[in-house]
């Protein structure tokens, strides 16, 4: 699981970064979202590493 942060603006930057982001589910500076870590999302992540934070952790049990 891969908790993605955005912590530089979108303004100025390329249309394709700002649909990243998007995709990504980030509408705001400083939101958190949660993702499964998977190639798709890494890949993602790795276009526009320059704008966000990402961290590793455990997914939570849901039982």
């Amino acid at each position: 699981m891969l908790r993605i942060r955005q912590v530089k603006s979108k303004i100025n930057r390329k249309q394709d970064h700002k649909a990243t982001l998007r995709a990504l589910g980030i509408t705001r500076m400083g939101q958190t979202v949660y993702h499964d870590d998977n190639l798709v999302i890494r890949g993602m992540v790795n276009k526009i590493s320059y704008m966000l934070e990402v961290t590793e952790v455990e997914p939570k049990d849901e039982a």
